[in-house]
């Protein structure tokens, strides 16, 4: 695939720092495309190259002045000769929309945008925003358009309408963390990272140092940046008094900004307006805590545990924000704020990003079957007898879904003329019937197997006894649409679709892509929903063939920790059945079986590169979800042999020593009955006790952790039930409204 950037944004000689952002994205894309750059370079940026490779990159400079209609025009006519062999094209940067709008590309086109006038045309010139409305109509030219965060998203999916909108951001590469100073010194040292420009309002900045010291706060902030601001901000450091405090070093390097940050102890960026806050995102992921203004994409990746977000441009907020924030994450070590992004914002997850915008943009190849290629999608039900319902499963497909879905039926051990009897007639030549034959009673491998013989651009696995809501895959596909996820999980209903099931525990305003320890996914135990059959290829997930517990756990977890997923909040629900029997959910086996999907998960390499937060993560919803409720469903106590206990202790172990803090915020309750499942010598009447005391929720016990410094984590009793009953009757306010 050879993909051509055009952006007006790029590093020459006259100006070395521009658009490193735009190099960072290319060489995150070169790792699944080969890629090529056409610069679209402005008159004061040339230096007078025409090509040259540049950090490896081979680049076209093209001249244009964008408020040069004349240059605008000259530069799309070269255009369109120098995209000639391209697949496709992705251009970088609103101006480059211009010549591209005169001369729109033969190939597929993604655009990525950054311009922070769309989300506040408050900063510029009166004459700029009158013609706004005009301009931006350009956006709803490319085929796909990316924004870096959902701030930048919203305004960008209004202009554009039904046209494919995503979410792919800035990078911020994780590396190596400086451990947080001493602070035997006494004093507060901020850092702050941007141009001496009103939008990043410096002077707030030296208003709030002032009043830090005022207090008697022995503050002290370095601003690393240059701009027309620099002689009011030295002049009013002096008019305050904090001359002393205040550093002004100038614009420097990546490394440079390493080492400054390195020695802080807080970031503060009181900017009035940012679409990402790259800054920002660097301090947290060098492992230092943060305080910024609120408005911004910067809410969308800054944990309450270690920054605060202040709403209006007030000294006095900033500096109330800044000694909250600096006391409660004192004893926080480096590693754990910056676990708190980890490598959401890395090179391997952009570059994934913008591969999977391609997927979507270029042509699938021929082939595959052919009831699959008339759809988008593909419903892949596994069934081993015919008394289960599996043609009411598949009759939710065709009746409802049908427009955008077609349907496969693994039957497994079993002939299929067994199977279609249990379908309607009318539906058998509908349905495309494959056999599965092996050794296990795991319905893991009829569904990797109905996976792997599919054709179709996504595929969907579905319970036998299970059903889709009408317009359930439409409202799939139209959030992966909008976000460019590669899985959507569905909202589930147990029965019936007003039965709402609240997991997983999403934050009530995410509208886009969510994020494994923020939206709590890892309750989300199975793959339901929509999964891109070219990601599945792509990563090797697939479900443990064999397992006869917790077969597909490992795999969802994978997925929704490696790959850009989406909730579809209000849509349609997967309505699980209530109506089987033999549910192997509900059988009770020995611990060693129940629990033996959790090792080989532990142990696997996508876990182990999982940030610190994201596995302490897992662990609490492992320990309550699976250990717990092993235990829980073993109430007679003759169960409890000496090898039960041995094994389950083992078991809780290996949880906590893959999973550092993953006991932090669970209840008091649930922390008694982690520690009878540690010690086999504790009898078994107290252990099955413990499992049925931490389940009388609303008492004391069951609210509130050990440590009272985890009690408003999200993980902890308080917050995930609150949030739990808001996720639970969200679809009626939905309807509601």
């Amino acid at each position: 695939m050879r993909v051509t950037a055009v952006t007006t944004w790029f590093p020459t000689e006259l100006a070395p720092s521009r658009g490193s952002f735009v190099v960072r994205d290319l060489h995150a894309i070169a790792h699944h495309a080969e890629v090529s750059l056409i610069h679209l370079v402005p008159p004061a940026d040339d230096d007078g190259t025409r090509r040259l490779v540049h950090e490896g990159i081979d680049v076209l400079r093209i001249p244009m002045d964008p408020r040069r209609p004349d240059q605008v025009l000259a530069a799309a006519r070269t255009l369109r000769r120098a995209l000639r062999g391209a697949d496709l094209v992705h251009s970088m940067a609103f101006s480059s929309l211009l010549p591209l709008a005169l001369r729109r590309p033969t190939v597929p086109w993604l655009h990525t945008e950054h311009w922070s006038a769309l989300t506040t045309p408050s900063t510029l010139p009166a004459v700029a925003r009158a013609g706004m409305p005009a301009l931006t109509r350009l956006l709803a030219l490319p085929d796909r358009v990316t924004a870096v965060c959902e701030f930048l998203a919203r305004p960008i999916r209004e202009i554009r309408g039904e046209r494919a909108t995503a979410v792919v951001p800035c990078i911020v590469e994780p590396g190596q963390v400086a451990q947080r100073r001493d602070r035997s010194d006494g004093a507060l040292r901020l850092v702050s990272t941007g141009g001496l420009i009103p939008r990043k309002d410096p002077l707030l900045a030296v208003e709030v140092l002032a009043r830090l010291v005022s207090q008697g706060v022995d503050a002290h902030l370095e601003w690393l940046g240059e701009g027309p601001l620099r002689g009011a901000v030295e002049e009013l450091a002096r008019e305050r008094g904090v001359e002393g405090r205040l550093a002004l070093p100038g614009s420097r390097s990546s490394a440079e900004v390493r080492e400054a940050l390195g020695r802080a102890d807080l970031f503060f960026g009181p900017t009035r307006a940012d679409n990402f806050f790259v800054s920002a995102a660097e301090a947290i992921v060098a492992g230092r805590p943060v305080v910024l203004g609120a408005t911004g994409g910067q809410g969308e990746y800054v944990e309450p545990e270690v920054g605060d977000l202040v709403p209006q441009q007030d000294a006095e907020a900033y500096a109330e924000a800044i000694l909250s924030v600096d006391a409660r994450t004192r004893s926080l070590e480096a590693r754990s704020i910056a676990d708190t992004i980890g490598d959401r914002f890395s090179s391997r997850s952009v570059g994934a990003g913008y591969a999977a915008q391609y997927e979507q943009l270029l042509p699938r190849p021929a082939g595959g079957e052919a009831t699959a290629a008339e759809r988008p999608v593909e419903v892949i039900i596994a069934c081993h007898t015919p008394e289960r319902p599996v043609g009411r499963a598949v009759a939710s497909v065709l009746d409802g879904n049908a427009e955008h879905a077609c349907v496969a039926v693994v039957c497994h051990n079993i002939a299929a003329e067994e199977i279609a009897e249990a379908l309607r007639p009318g539906d058998r030549s509908r349905v495309r019937l494959l056999e599965h034959h092996d050794e296990h009673r795991s319905a893991s491998g009829p569904f990797n197997a109905g996976i792997a013989s599919s054709g179709a651009e996504h595929v969907s696995i579905m319970g036998s006894d299970d059903t889709l809501a009408p317009g359930a895959v439409a409202s799939w596909l139209e959030v992966a649409r909008r976000t460019g996820a590669e899985f959507v999980i569905p909202r589930l209903a147990l029965g019936e679709a007003g039965r709402g099931v609240p997991t997983p525990v999403v934050r009530m305003h995410r509208a886009g892509l969510v994020d494994l320890v923020a939206d709590r996914l890892a309750y989300r135990s199975a793959p339901l929903g929509l999964m891109r059959r070219a990601m599945l290829e792509r990563t090797g997930a697939s479900l443990v063939e064999g397992a006869t517990v917790g077969g597909d756990v490992a795999m969802v977890t994978q997925l929704m920790a490696t790959v850009p997923t989406a909730y579809d909040r209000s849509g349609p629900p997967y309505v699980i059945g209530e109506d089987a029997g033999d549910r192997v959910t509900y059988v009770v086996r020995p611990i060693a079986e129940q629990l033996g999907f959790v090792p080989p998960w532990l142990e696997a390499a996508w876990f182990t590169a999982l940030p610190a937060r994201a596995r302490a993560a897992v662990g609490t919803k492992i320990l309550r979800i699976h250990v717990f409720g092993a235990v829980f469903y073993r109430p007679a106590e003759e169960i409890w042999t000496a090898s039960e206990r041995e094994d389950l202790a083992r078991l809780t172990a290996l949880v906590l020593e893959a999973a550092p803090g993953a006991e932090h915020p669970l209840s008091r309750a649930d922390r008694r009955l982690a520690d009878a499942c540690l010690d086999p010598e504790v009898p078994a009447r107290e252990l099955i006790a413990a499992a049925r005391a931490r389940r009388r929720h609303g008492r004391p016990a069951t609210l509130v952790p050990r440590d009272l410094a985890w009690v408003l984590h999200r993980e902890a009793p308080l917050r995930f039930m609150a949030a739990s009953l808001a996720v639970k009757h969200l679809p009626r306010w939905a309807q509601r409204a």
